[in-house]
């Protein structure tokens, strides 16, 4: 009899904890812009180190080739969260009526975006740039924002030109197709340290762009309302990552060489272009002169009215002050 109870006491015990263990894990699918930079990694890193799956969330990370791409993808509803695409592609699907929020600043300043040219060329400083091309990656993105701030600020006639995977931009300033290249580390980072290219500027250099925030996170409106418990997770969950990584420099730097198949000494230097509380979540900084230059450059035909920003912006989470 006693055993009895003792068996049915265990069933039951069981019962309890069998759900927890087998519960099944919520997707989330999140198109992050150029993975490999160090930023756009961080979903990445914290997904293969299993923390996401620990809070219960299956997270599949898809990379995009930039921010108007990141935010189609968000849009079309094939990805549920997009990383990092640039607040002017933002602004552009969102005042056509695009179905999205913004759910936290990703970035501060532009500190991780720089130009630069073979080491032969004649271009020595930035007033060289008159009547030059000059490479970025997509209409829309961080890239587009700095160059049309620098003209502003400089009154420099230049011409931008879009020039996709950084990669390919490599491949058309060395030939010569475009007279200025434009990367984010730890992309040529290694023809730097072998003196084939010489970095000319970095988004810094454009005083406009280093205190406002310039890249953010989306989510599909309807997924964000269906699912704002685990939108919510995702966030808090990559903030602890990303203390994680910031922590461990020599692991991270690690996983970072591994992911962009380049030598450790180079990926520590890319590293070293971002700062933890360039990173931090929460509300989007200085969004006026951002909105500013969405008009300005044409990004947007029209400034949002205030009922429109707080229709688009949603934030789900904040970073702790420190």
């Amino acid at each position: 009899m006693r055993y009895g109870y003792h068996m049915t006491l265990a069933t039951a015990l069981l019962s309890l904890v069998q759900p927890a263990a087998s519960q099944e894990l919520q997707t989330i699918k999140v198109a992050t812009t150029f993975l490999g930079l160090w930023d756009t990694s961080q979903p990445t890193l914290c997904a293969e180190r299993g923390e996401f799956k620990k809070a219960g969330l299956d997270v599949q990370v898809t990379s995009t080739r930039g921010g108007s791409e990141n935010v189609q993808a968000v849009i079309a509803g094939g990805m549920d969260i997009g990383y990092s695409p640039g607040v002017n592609a933002v602004l552009a699907a969102s005042m056509q009526g695009a179905s999205i929020k913004v759910i936290s600043a990703e970035f501060l300043g532009q500190n991780d975006s720089f130009f630069y040219v073979p080491a032969d060329s004649p271009v020595k400083k930035i007033e060289d740039l008159a009547g030059k091309s000059v490479a970025f990656p997509r209409p829309g993105g961080a890239g587009e924002a700095i160059l049309l701030g620098l003209k502003a600020e400089r009154g420099i006639d230049f011409k931008p030109i879009a020039t996709g995977a950084l990669d390919a931009t490599l491949t058309m300033t060395m030939s010569g197709q475009v007279d200025v290249g434009y990367s984010v580390p730890p992309s040529v980072l290694k023809e730097v340290k072998q003196g084939k290219v010489r970095v000319l500027f970095s988004g810094d250099d454009v005083a406009s762009q280093r205190e406002l925030t310039g890249r953010v996170v989306i989510a599909n409106s309807d997924f964000v309302a269906k699912n704002r418990p685990a939108v919510e997770t995702f966030m808090k969950v990559l903030d602890q990552c990303i203390d994680w990584a910031y922590a461990n420099p020599d692991k991270s730097a690690e996983f970072y060489a591994k992911l962009n198949k380049i030598d450790a000494d180079v990926a520590e230097k890319g590293m070293s272009f971002y700062k933890r509380q360039t990173l931090a979540f929460g509300p989007l900084k200085n969004l006026d002169k951002v909105v500013d230059h969405a008009a300005s450059s044409g990004s947007i035909k029209e400034k949002p009215t205030k009922e429109q920003l707080e229709k688009l912006i949603d934030i789900v989470y904040t970073t702790p002050s420190k």
